[in-house]
């Protein structure tokens, strides 16, 4: 990776980072002064399906690991660590030469800042989407802008892992071919060799 292409794949992923980081704690902000602290009503944003309605969670995505004692120091130097290994992946291990994985490494280290800071912070990471579909029942947990960074960022990273395998352009021909190039015509193609009839 030349000097110029990883300068710009920095730029890339200090705007993904630091951007993202930015409009997740933005969003925060400006939902929780409007909307309120937890226990007030929430704003219908489509009906009765998407309102922004506030939380607290203290434990990972989703509320995983919220009983966990001491749960958003522990997560919150999780992120950290996590942040350090994508720093190193990308530009010590060389993986920024992939556009790709830096926009989903990007998105994800935006989504960790977001809520690392929440941790450090206040103690617990603020969320207020909340979609749900009360006649099917269906309720899904309160997330924030952080959350979808970092599913988008996973999710991309596995699309990536299952990518086929590009054929190199400069890999030589199977020796089958080469052997029927060099062969005679009427090697190739037996029916040529036979006397007609």
């Amino acid at each position: 990776m030349t000097r110029r292409l990883a300068a710009s794949r920095f730029a890339l992923f200090l705007c993904l980072a630091l951007g993202g980081a930015g409009l997740d704690l933005a969003s925060k902000s400006i939902v929780f002064r409007r909307v309120g602290e937890p226990g007030s009503p929430p704003a219908s944003v489509v009906g009765e399906i998407l309102e922004l309605r506030t939380s607290y969670n203290k434990g990972a995505l989703w509320g995983f690991g919220r009983s966990v004692p001491n749960s958003s120091l522990i997560f919150a130097g999780l992120s950290v660590a996590a942040g350090a290994g994508i720093v190193a992946w990308l530009f010590v291990g060389g993986a920024a030469a992939s556009l790709p994985l830096t926009v989903a490494l990007g998105l994800i280290m935006a989504g960790a800042i977001g809520n690392c800071h929440d941790r450090l912070a206040f103690g617990q990471v603020r969320d207020f989407v909340h979609f749900h579909v009360d006649s099917v029942g269906f309720n899904w947990a309160i997330f924030n802008m952080a959350d979808v960074m970092l599913v988008c960022g996973a999710c991309a990273l596995v699309l990536f892992a299952l990518r086929p395998d590009p054929i190199p352009t400069d890999a030589p021909p199977p020796a089958d071919a080469g052997a029927d190039a060099a062969a005679p015509p009427h090697a190739r193609d037996p029916e040529s060799a036979r006397a007609p009839s």
